[in-house]
């Protein structure tokens, strides 16, 4: 397919959705009003990364999935049926696309079913059907230049529930505020810290950083922060190339010192970060040590 044709079919198609077993073109996709996901953000929601037509680290997802289900009072849906119309999402998209990408993204979205009230009306005990939304679309993730010279962050205070901050919520109000603020002040993105100046994560990513001695860290799970299912490949990875890592707190006031840094997530993969705030960060003197990074991540593809 030529660059003039697949961009005239980018313009007309922009992705599919399958809303409860039916499989519709992403355009046309419809919910509800009485959705409680949309009433009331009454939802949750998971991010995986469709690399060349295969679903990567679904059951890592799928395990987070019900964490965040189970604590936000929402059916946790059947494994089977619901892998079965992830996959038809993704085939389908490959069809209408005409294209199998080296990337795409595959959203699920659990929501609490449907009802005009915030209280849950459950029957016999038992919490109310929900509604599954699962979205397949093409994606290019950042560019080549933010792989290389990296992006700019801005270190904002975290505001956020802390109760909420390990579920996969799909409301995400305070991120997006924090996104355009740090934006309208030339930066790319947000890095959060709480109300002890330590670093936790960015907006949708988590957070890594390495000092002289290339040890990778990252701040603790629990409670902290989202329990990252790239970063937990990563970690994976990392024992294989025998790269130590560490479990580690990073003040605010110490960012200075750290030698390199970067976010994390499932369609980014590892995105090296070269400003935080007024500190800067050499991200070519540390260009091998982010592709040995970047192969333990790609080594726990599966």
């Amino acid at each position: 397919m030529d660059l003039q044709k697949e961009t005239l079919m980018n313009n007309e198609y922009s992705g599919i959705a399958n809303i409860n077993g039916q499989i519709t073109d992403l355009n046309e996709a419809k919910i509800s009003l009485s959705d409680r996901g949309f009433l009331f953000g009454h939802s949750i929601f998971e991010t995986l990364l469709i690399k060349n037509g295969n679903i990567i680290s679904w059951d890592y997802h799928f395990e987070r999935m019900k964490f965040s289900c189970h604590e936000a009072f929402i059916q946790i849906p059947n494994e089977e049926i619901l892998f079965e119309w992830a996959s038809e999402a993704v085939k389908e998209n490959i069809k209408k696309s005409g294209v199998i990408n080296e990337k795409a993204q595959l959203r699920i979205i659990i929501t609490g079913g449907n009802s005009f009230d915030l209280f849950i009306k459950k029957e016999n005990e038992l919490l109310p059907k929900p509604n599954i939304i699962i979205i397949c679309r093409n994606v290019t993730g950042p560019t080549k230049d933010n792989y290389t010279n990296g992006i700019s962050l801005k270190s904002i205070p975290d505001l956020r529930s802390p109760a909420l901050i390990e579920i996969k919520s799909c409301s995400y109000l305070y991120n997006l505020i924090s996104i355009e603020k740090s934006r309208l002040e030339g930066f790319n993105d947000a890095l959060f810290y709480n109300s002890n100046n330590i670093i936790t994560e960015s907006t949708t990513s988590n957070f890594i950083w390495f000092n002289e001695d290339l040890i990778v860290r990252s701040i603790a799970f629990n409670g902290s922060c989202l329990a990252g299912v790239t970063l937990s490949r990563l970690i994976s990875g990392l024992k294989k190339m025998k790269i130590s890592f560490d479990w580690s707190e990073l003040n605010r006031t110490n960012i200075s010192t750290v030698k390199g840094c970067g976010i994390i997530s499932s369609i980014r993969g590892i995105l090296p970060i070269n400003q935080i705030d007024d500190n800067h960060f050499d991200i070519q003197s540390y260009k091998y040590f982010f592709e040995k990074l970047n192969l333990a991540l790609q080594s726990e593809e599966s």
